[in-house]
């Protein structure tokens, strides 16, 4: 299992110049602790288990089959999300996944991620992303994927 430690932005829209995406099917088998989720990234499929709240976490992920991911997504009905994914490099090296959702519950929604090598690491952002960022969420729980996928957005800040 390794540490997943990692940051998230709510943003007021797409940045400038962002065009070529990744579709992403997240479904969850379980939103408590530990977290375990099923994606289909593209033509990959993975089943993650996450442990831990907020900014420092335990993650363990494995790459599973499309017929695996099927069984599994089945039992998903009522905790999903879809999303394109967007990348972008940071000038220090840090990439920066940017989720544009398309749910119904949480269409128009926009959040980057940045996962960082240690605690102590402050990542410097990417210009087109500083340029649209609404507000730090990393603790707030509204903005996690599993609570997007039960809940959708209850409020836009």
């Amino acid at each position: 299992m390794s540490m997943e430690i990692e940051k998230k932005f709510l943003l007021r829209n797409l940045p400038t110049g962002i065009t070529k995406g990744t579709k992403i099917l997240q479904g969850y088998l379980s939103v408590d602790d530990p977290e375990v989720r099923v994606r289909a990234k593209g033509e990959k499929f993975f089943l993650t288990r996450k442990d831990g709240e907020g900014f420092v976490r335990e993650e363990e992920e494995c790459e599973i089959s499309r017929e695996t991911f099927e069984i599994l997504w089945s039992l998903t009905e009522n905790a999903r999300i879809e999303k394109t994914r967007y990348e972008i490099f940071g000038e220090d090296g840090l990439l920066w996944e940017i989720d544009e959702f398309q749910t119904r519950s949480n269409e128009g929604l926009f959040l980057a991620e940045v996962e960082l090598p240690d605690e102590s690491v402050v990542p410097e952002i990417p210009p087109a992303i500083a340029e649209v960022i609404d507000s730090d969420v990393t603790t707030d729980r509204m903005y996690k994927n599993k609570n997007l996928a039960i809940s959708g957005m209850l409020v836009r800040k």
